[in-house]
C-alpha cells in the first residue's frame, strides 16, 4: 500500500500528534503484546489499514464504531486512532467492566450497547469474528474486519488507497464509555474530543515530571488507563501489555525488560502484588532491587479505597514511587497522593489533593450549601476532563451536572491544606442506632490488623428495616488471626457501635466484576 507520508497531520489531534512521533523512528520497537514486538510502522500501517476499511463501511463524521477486540490487543487502540480520524467517536463491547477484561458480554448486553450508541458498525478481529456474526445477525448492524494472514502482510481493503482525515472538532463526541453496572443498568458516558485530550495532557505532565517512559498496562486499554497508553506514546516510550493482571507474570515482565518505568494498577491489584513478594520473601527495598524491580518509577493505583495499612506495606518495599488517584469515568481524574507523600502518616487515610485545573468541593446534599474544612459531605467537582452527560438519560444527566458541577455520590471531606478523605458512598452507610458508619472507615481498621490480608464491611438489613453490620475478611495463612482481637480494636479507637455483629474468615473474598469485594454475594453468603 502506498500512502502519503503523514496524511494525517492536517487532523492537528492527540492522534496525529502520537502518529507523527511514530514516524520519526518507525523501526522503534513500541508495543508488546503476546510475545511479539510491533514498531511503529506496524501501528502507523494498522491505523492506515483500520481507516480505509472503516470508511469503505460507511464510517464518517459524528458515527460511533463499536470495538470488539482481543483484551488489550494494540488494536483496541488503533482503532479508535482510525475512528478518531474520520470524526467518529468508539465504545467497546467487550465488557463495561475493567475486572472482566477477558469476559466477553452477554450478547443481548452488546447488542443493547448497539442500540443505545447508534452504532454504525462493528470492529472485530479474528478472535472475535463468530460472536460478530451473531452481533450482526441480531442487531442489523454490519461487522467491519481486516482480512489479516501473516502479522505483517498489508490489510486488503477495496478502495482506493488514499486516506484523508476529518479535521480533529473538540467538541465532538469521542469515546461512550459505560459504568459496571454495580449499582443498576450500565450507563453510557458520553466525552467529548476536548475532555479526552485534557486527560491525555494531564498523564503527559505526570510523566515528564517522574521522568517516566515506557509502561506495563494490565488493566483494559478500553477504560482509564486508555489516555495513559496515549501519553506514553506521545512521550516517546512504549507499551506492555498483558491480557489481565497476575502477579508473577508482572516481576517477571518488569524484571526482564529493564526499561519499565511505570504502571498503572487497580488497588487490589497492589495487594496481590505486595501478598506474592512477601511470599517469594521479597521483604523490604534491598530485596525489591535484587529482584530486578528497581526500573519502576511510578505505580499509579486507584479505582477503590486503599487501605492505609497495606499501602504502608507497599511503601515500605517500593518507597516513593506510589502515587494514588481518585478519579471517576464521568470526571476524570480528580486527586492524587503523590509518592512523597506516602511517606507521612498524617496522609494516609486521605487520597491527596486536587489535580491542576481541577476544582473539588464537600457540600451538604440536602442544602447545597459548601462545607469548611473538616466537614463531613458529599464531593462535587469541577474539570476540563468532564463528560458531557449520560447516553440517552438527560434526566440522570441533569441530576449530576449542576451548574458546572459533577455530583460523585462520593462522601468526604477536604482538611485546611486542601486533602480529601473519602469515607464512602452516599448509598453505601449503614444507619445502626441513629449513628452513620462510613464502611471504608471500618475497613481500613480491620485491615490495620496484622495478618488480615482483605476486608469488606457492608450492612444487612432485617425483617424490621433495622441495619446491622458485617464483615468477611481474608488472612494470610501464615498468620493466626483472633476475631476477638479485631473486634477489641475496632471498639477501642472508633467505637462500640462500630463493631460488626458477624465477622466471617474466608479462605477468598468474592470479587465482583470491578475487582472489588462481591458485597451482594457476601450478604446472601454471610448473613
Amino acid at each position: 500500500m502506498s500512502t502519503p507520508e503523514n496524511w494525517w497531520s492536517a487532523t492537528e489531534s492527540y492522534v496525529s500528534e502520537i502518529l507523527s512521533l511514530l514516524a520519526v523512528a518507525p523501526d522503534r520497537d513500541v508495543v508488546y503484546w503476546r510475545g511479539e514486538a510491533f514498531s511503529g510502522r506496524d501501528l502507523i500501517r494498522s491505523v492506515t489499514e483500520t481507516f480505509l476499511a472503516l470508511r469503505s463501511s460507511g464510517v464518517g463524521k459524528g458515527d460511533v464504531v463499536a470495538i470488539l477486540v482481543a483484551p488489550n490487543s494494540p488494536e483496541t487502540l488503533t482503532v479508535r486512532y482510525a475512528t478518531h480520524l474520520l470524526g467518529g467517536a468508539v465504545c467497546y463491547l467487550r465488557t463495561t467492566n475493567p475486572g472482566t477484561r477477558n469476559t466477553v458480554l452477554p450478547l443481548d448486553h452488546q447488542i443493547q450497547i448497539l442500540r443505545d450508541t447508534e452504532a454504525v458498525t462493528v470492529y472485530a478481529d479474528a478472535e472475535s469474528a463468530e460472536r460478530a456474526t451473531e452481533l450482526a445477525d441480531g442487531s442489523g448492524i454490519p461487522v467491519t474486519r481486516l482480512q489479516h494472514g501473516e502479522r505483517n502482510e498489508v490489510g486488503r481493503v477495496d478502495v482506493a488507497d488514499t486516506p484523508d482525515a476529518v479535521s480533529w472538532d473538540p467538541d465532538a463526541l469521542a469515546v461512550i464509555n459505560f459504568t459496571s453496572g454495580s449499582t443498576g443498568r450500565p450507563k453510557g458516558i458520553r466525552l467529548a474530543g476536548r475532555a479526552w485530550e485534557a486527560t491525555v495532557r494531564a498523564w503527559m505532565d505526570l510523566g515528564r515530571e517522574s521522568d517516566c517512559a515506557s509502561i506495563l498496562i494490565s488493566t483494559p486499554l478500553s477504560h482509564g488507563v486508555a489516555p495513559m497508553a496515549d501519553a506514553v506514546f506521545a512521550l516517546g516510550g512504549a507499551l506492555y501489555l498483558h491480557g489481565s493482571f497476575d502477579a508473577e507474570n508482572f516481576v517477571h515482565t518488569v524484571s526482564a525488560e529493564k526499561e519499565v518505568s511505570w504502571t498503572f494498577m487497580a488497588t487490589n491489584h497492589v495487594f496481590q502484588l505486595i501478598d506474592h513478594l512477601l511470599e517469594q520473601g521479597i521483604r523490604n527495598s534491598d530485596d525489591v532491587e535484587a529482584a530486578g524491580l528497581s526500573s519502576l518509577k511510578r505505580i499509579v493505583y486507584g479505582g477503590s479505597p486503599a487501605a492505609p495499612a497495606r499501602i504502608a506495606q507497599a511503601f515500605r518495599l517500593f518507597g516513593p514511587v506510589l502515587a494514588q488517584g481518585y478519579a471517576t469515568t464521568e470526571s476524570g481524574r480528580i486527586t492524587t497522593l503523590t509518592p512523597p507523600e506516602h511517606g507521612a502518616p498524617e496522609l494516609a487515610a486521605t487520597v491527596g489533593r486536587p489535580f491542576p485545573e481541577v476544582e473539588v468541593v464537600v457540600c451538604n446534599s440536602d442544602s447545597g450549601a459548601q462545607l469548611e474544612a473538616g466537614e463531613i459531605g458529599e464531593v462535587r467537582v469541577r474539570s476540563p476532563q468532564m463528560m458531557d452527560g449520560y447516553n440517552g438519560d438527560p434526566e440522570l444527566t441533569a441530576r449530576v451536572l449542576r451548574g458546572g458541577w459533577y455530583f460523585t455520590g462520593d462522601i468526604g471531606c477536604l482538611d485546611e491544606r486542601g486533602y480529601l478523605t473519602l469515607l464512602g458512598r452516599v448509598a453505601d452507610v449503614i444507619k445502626v442506632g441513629g449513628v452513620k458508619v462510613h464502611p471504608i472507615v471500618l475497613e481500613a481498621e480491620i485491615l490495620a490488623h496484622p495478618g488480615v490480608r482483605h476486608a469488606a464491611v457492608y450492612g444487612v438489613r432485617d425483617e424490621d428495616g433495622s441495619e446491622h453490620i458485617h464483615a468477611a475478611i481474608e488472612c494470610d495463612p501464615a498468620e493466626k488471626v483472633e476475631v476477638e482481637n479485631i473486634r477489641a480494636g475496632i471498639s477501642e479507637t472508633l467505637s462500640p457501635i462500630h463493631v460488626p455483629e458477624k465477622i466471617n474468615i474466608l479462605s477468598a473474598l468474592p470479587m465482583n466484576n470491578n475487582g472489588k469485594p462481591d458485597k451482594v454475594a457476601l450478604r446472601s453468603q454471610c448473613v
